[in-house]
């Protein structure tokens, strides 16, 4: 018997997702045909995995490769053993698929009546979001599965509802507690106690009410939960100083960056920061979310554009290359580096520690509900938002419209782009200055 193989069904769902089904040989004339469970874009499905032991179907840039291929091989090792231990006539279609139903695709037996609270409840939106039970029910993404960050965010406010009732001394949150008194007790405890900033309240906030929306309580009143407004007094870096980190020597492999953490000290070898610093300069001149730019890949590109679906909205950009961005990805004509986000923010403050960005910065924040300053180098504060938010507004304070600049980030109103790049009063005087010169006025 052949090794099975994997294949995507040709029709795809409404959302763009093409199932993948597993055909396995077991005999002359003897094929199954059988549905994996996993629906995936094309891009992220690896045809010549049929052919090697080592290739796996599925990219690892795809959202849940790891669990979905797992799976795979879950479902093409079982159906092998089943189809080597059956017996003489024992062995048909039929049978093989019914092994493989009772191990993947088991019947749920039947369960006594749950009442949920808001924790529990909490539990199963998240673990919906995970397996793809529960879908995006609105919008230009309606039908797709929520993104891993959503989902993280979900488990972020659940944690803090769990510390809030520990401290309150909160045995069983109830959907008929979720009222204005609570509101106002979880407010005091998330910036009196915890300090936490106006975002992360508001953050918290927004999930607890999508969650109150689903229970489909009585009496939950929205307007009580009022989402606190702010602004994100995030870090953009100038051209100069994205052009320091360009022109950071970390050609030699040898050498190695020694990072405090704690009492520990690391030793990160310039071959990762090399990539590190090649991926905040990919973000820096596409304007790409992290999300994005660190999912990049060879199909992507198209000559001098860049062509893709933004993971977070789904919208599609397309975005010319800038000279600066060809010699970077022309050292990667085969795969472009992937990186967790949490790794990147560590690896970039050490790049731009090497690249000479020392000068201290003054940080404003709302923590415990109050504005607040402190003053750090500007290496510590890099991100991997930094670059989008770099990019935005050097293209701004370099004269080019709005709307333009739009067409690549993805932003859709002039007013939410406005507020999100990094310009004075002064340096839209200056560039209105500027056109006023052009024009002869």
């Amino acid at each position: 018997m052949a090794k099975p193989k994997f294949y995507l069904e040709p029709r795809s769902t409404p959302n763009g997702k093409q199932a993948i089904n597993m055909f396995y040989s077991i005999g002359s004339g003897k094929r199954l045909q059988y549905y994996t469970g996993i629906r995936i874009d094309i891009k992220y499905f690896r045809p010549e995995c049929n052919s090697s032991n080592t290739i796996k179907p599925i990219r690892n840039t795809a959202p849940y490769s790891d669990q979905d291929n797992n799976k795979l091989a879950d479902i093409a090792a079982n159906a092998v053993t089943i189809a080597s231990t059956a017996k003489g006539d024992k062995l048909t279609v039929q049978y093989l698929r019914e092994q493989l139903d009772f191990i993947f695709k088991p019947k749920p037996e039947a369960k006594p009546d749950f009442k949920h609270d808001v924790i529990t409840f909490f539990d199963k939106i998240i673990e919906d979001s995970k397996s793809g039970k529960r879908l995006i029910s609105t919008g230009k993404n309606k039908g797709s599965r929520y993104s891993r960050n959503s989902i993280k965010n979900y488990g972020i406010a659940l944690s803090a509802l769990q510390r809030y009732m520990k401290y309150s001394k909160i045995n069983a949150l109830n959907f008929e507690d979720i009222n204005k008194d609570f509101y106002e007790d979880f407010r005091f405890y998330c910036y009196s106690v915890e300090q936490k900033e106006k975002s992360t309240f508001a953050g918290y906030i927004k999930d607890i009410k999508t969650v109150m929306s689903e229970s489909n309580t009585t009496g939950f009143n929205t307007k009580d939960f009022v989402m606190p407004s702010y602004e994100a007094d995030t870090l953009y870096l100038n051209a100069d100083q994205i052009n320091k980190i360009s022109a950071l020597d970390l050609s030699d492999k040898t050498k190695f960056f020694k990072a405090v953490k704690g009492k520990e000290v690391v030793n990160i070898n310039y071959s990762v920061l090399d990539k590190v610093r090649d991926l905040f300069l990919i973000g820096s001149y596409t304007g790409l979310r992290f999300s994005d730019y660190s999912t990049l890949e060879p199909s992507n590109i198209n000559g001098n554009f860049i062509n893709i679906k933004q993971i977070k909205t789904g919208g599609r950009v397309t975005i010319p290359i800038m000279s600066r961005l060809h010699p970077v990805l022309n050292k990667y004509p085969g795969e472009l580096p992937t990186m967790s986000n949490q790794k990147f923010n560590d690896y970039i403050k050490y790049v731009s520690e090497l690249a000479g960005l020392t000068e201290l910065i003054t940080v404003k924040n709302t923590k415990g509900n109050t504005d607040n300053e402190s003053i750090k180098p500007l290496y510590s504060l890099v991100t991997s938002h930094c670059c989008r938010r770099s990019y935005a507004t050097n293209m701004f304070k370099a004269g080019i419209p709005p709307m333009l600049i739009m067409s690549a980030t993805g932003h859709k109103t002039e007013t939410s782009f406005l507020k999100y790049i990094r310009a004075t009063n002064d340096d839209k005087a200056k560039l209105l200055s500027e056109a006023l010169q052009k024009l002869g006025l």
